[in-house]
């Protein structure tokens, strides 16, 4: 039974790993560094609609995997053990503190170990380490980590929301997998229209060279987490709990 509730985790790492390695996610010319690998595999999409299936596909792998995988432990978790680990930390704002630090630390571990899973790979097909950008010369390094680290955590984070959101208010899980295909589709550059739904905005295709639309992303995903977070805290007011 331990081995297989662990059968979705492998599968997703096993994934990740493929997407990495596989020479099919660089879709324009061949990277000379790592870093152009990292920036090719987690492209995505772009505002102006370029984007390739594949890249499409292991961006919703990677990204909507984790909150997937999410999904089926908060709606087991809610289902199951909740009032009980809310009587022991007497407070739904403690119990949301403890489970969203551990969420954010998991996504924080998540993008770091992507980065070094495509170095490693980079570096055995002859890639270097050098911290540039050949493939765009308009975008440098320093971007692409800041898209791929602040702008990937939060949304990773505002997925993860939407999907708490959906799991608290309908306890069928098909709720939160409809979630889910909608934000699937929101990623599509066709349905998010000028970046305004949060889907999709950590791609790498968004990054135009100029640190004022990373940074328009980065307030605009700080918006939409700051309205999820206080939709929950409206819901956990709803929830009548006596906690004595």
């Amino acid at each position: 039974m331990w081995t297989k509730a662990r059968y979705p985790y492998v599968g997703y790492a096993l994934l990740c790993l493929l997407g990495i390695a596989s020479p099919y996610l660089n879709p324009w010319e061949k990277s000379v560094t790592v870093w152009d690998a990292l920036y090719l595999r987690f492209y995505g999409v772009s505002p102006e609609g370029a984007f390739s299936l594949l890249s499409f596909l292991f961006y919703v792998v990677v990204f909507m995997g984790f909150v997937y995988l999410f999904q089926v432990y908060i709606t087991e978790y809610l289902s199951g053990r909740f009032y009980y680990v809310a009587i022991r930390y007497r407070s739904l704002l403690s119990l949301f503190s403890r489970l969203g630090s551990r969420i954010g630390l998991g996504a924080v571990t998540l993008l770091v170990a992507l980065i070094v899973l495509t170095v490693v790979v980079g570096l055995i097909t002859g890639q270097t380490l050098e911290p540039k950008i050949t493939v765009q010369p308009n975008v440098n390094f320093n971007q692409v980590l800041y898209q791929f680290l602040i702008n990937g955590w939060l949304q990773i984070m505002s997925g993860i929301m939407i999907v708490f959101i959906t799991a608290w208010l309908f306890k069928d899980a098909s709720y939160s997998l409809i979630a889910q295909g909608v934000l699937v589709l929101a990623v599509l550059p066709m349905f998010n229209v000028g970046g305004l739904l949060p889907a999709g905005l950590n791609s790498m295709g968004y990054i135009s060279g100029q640190w004022e639309d990373l940074l328009r992303i980065t307030g605009a995903l700080v918006v939409y987490l700051l309205i999820e977070f206080g939709i929950i805290m409206y819901l956990f007011r709803k929830k009548n709990i006596a906690f004595y």
